[in-house]
């Protein structure tokens, strides 16, 4: 993917994101079934990193462990829908393909539904380097990804495959998606991954796969049944340290 393409690529997600702030902060007060889950790798006083933390929900859940929370979000309307839901949390703008942050600093990353909106290979790599180098060794990524291969994305396949035709496959892979919230008129980029290709942004001399399955509503499922893919994998001194 050409780099303007991504930047606007980029540019348009956090545009997206901005025009829909305050519907989808009001749809993100439940708590995701898998959240559940994903506590209990996390330990009372661990120093943690919510990428892409949106209005913070994740903090709430976590809150009782008396944990050392950072959330990272690239939106800054999404940033003070956070600060005001949640005062006693620190959040702050970024964008996980370029932290600012210290390395080795953290014990958990979580990056839920954000890795998806992410363009082209070359900045998901960059973006994975990124969480491992804030990771302290040993530590633990959390990261889940939308499930696109679902029958009510049928519409958005259709125009992507258009396009990756169209253009001879130089603008987009054959997978990239742009999907609508409701009756907003933008839309979102996302890469429907399948799960090999996910795996292969975490090489084995520098992560430890904990888990890899896929749910739906919570419940564990075959990946063609299901909504989200949840990864956890765990950072090890690799040949790039």
């Amino acid at each position: 993917m050409r780099k303007k393409t991504s930047d606007q690529i980029r540019h348009g997600v956090v545009d997206s994101y901005g025009a829909i702030a305050g519907e989808f902060d009001q749809t993100r007060v439940r708590q995701w079934p898998e959240f559940e889950g994903f506590s209990t790798y996390v330990l009372s006083g661990d120093k943690i990193l919510d990428l892409g933390c949106g209005n913070g929900r994740l903090f709430e859940i976590l809150k009782p462990k008396k944990i050392d929370y950072l959330g990272v979000d690239n939106n800054s309307a999404l940033i003070d829908k956070a600060k005001s839901r949640f005062p006693d949390a620190e959040f702050q703008l970024g964008d996980m393909v370029d932290l600012e942050l210290p390395d080795r600093c953290f014990d958990v990353v979580f990056s839920v539904a954000v890795f998806h909106h992410i363009p082209g290979p070359a900045l998901r790599t960059k973006s994975i380097r990124q969480i491992r180098r804030v990771l302290k060794d040993r530590g633990i990524l959390i990261l889940t990804a939308w499930n696109l291969f679902q029958w009510r994305f049928a519409r958005a396949w259709a125009l992507s495959l258009l396009s990756f035709i169209v253009h001879f496959g130089f603008k987009c892979s054959w997978n990239d998606l742009w999907v609508s919230w409701g009756n907003f008129p933008l839309k979102r980029y996302y890469h429907a991954f399948l799960p090999n290709e996910l795996l292969r942004y975490f090489p084995k001399d520098e992560w430890v796969i904990e888990d890899f399955y896929f749910t739906r509503k919570g419940s564990q499922v075959k990946f063609w049944q299901s909504y989200n893919l949840c990864l956890i994998a765990r950072k090890i001194n690799g040949t790039n340290d």
